[in-house]
């Protein structure tokens, strides 16, 4: 079954300023995860039938920019997760495109531990670490 993402005005719950969120829903598997768009909006600003801000909604540009840039980001990485073949749920898509992994080669692993253990004055497991390194 494929993903679907969209983004939805969460009106039932209000913010301090009287404005509701909008969410990522992310649909997979009949699951749902809803995601913080960071973008919080007065609910009579909103179009419910077609999920997007009003044509009187202000700031509109900037908003429809901010939903195209996050749907984008998680659709490109479904797109990326099915070409590897791999099974993916609502909740690992969303951890995958919000906590992207960072990768480190051998020996950046050995000099940031090196620098760690110096800054910890164990010069002497340092010394031996860096004899290992070279």
């Amino acid at each position: 079954m494929s993903a679907t993402i969209c983004i939805v005005c969460y009106k039932s719950k209000v913010l301090k300023n009287n404005e509701s969120p909008l969410m990522l829903r992310i649909c997979k598997d009949g699951k749902r995860k809803y995601e913080s768009s960071g973008i919080s909006l007065d609910p009579k600003y909103w179009d419910f039938k077609a999920n997007k801000p009003t044509s009187k909604c202000p700031n509109k540009e900037y908003i429809e920019k901010v939903i195209t840039e996050k749907t984008k980001a998680y659709t490109d990485k479904i797109l990326e997760l099915k070409a590897m073949e791999r099974e993916f749920t609502a909740t690992t898509l969303a951890e995958k495109v919000n906590n992207p992994v960072k990768l480190k080669t051998v020996g950046d692993v050995f000099l940031g531990y090196m620098e760690r253990l110096s800054a910890e004055k164990g010069t002497g497991y340092m010394l031996s670490v860096k004899q290992v390194y070279n």
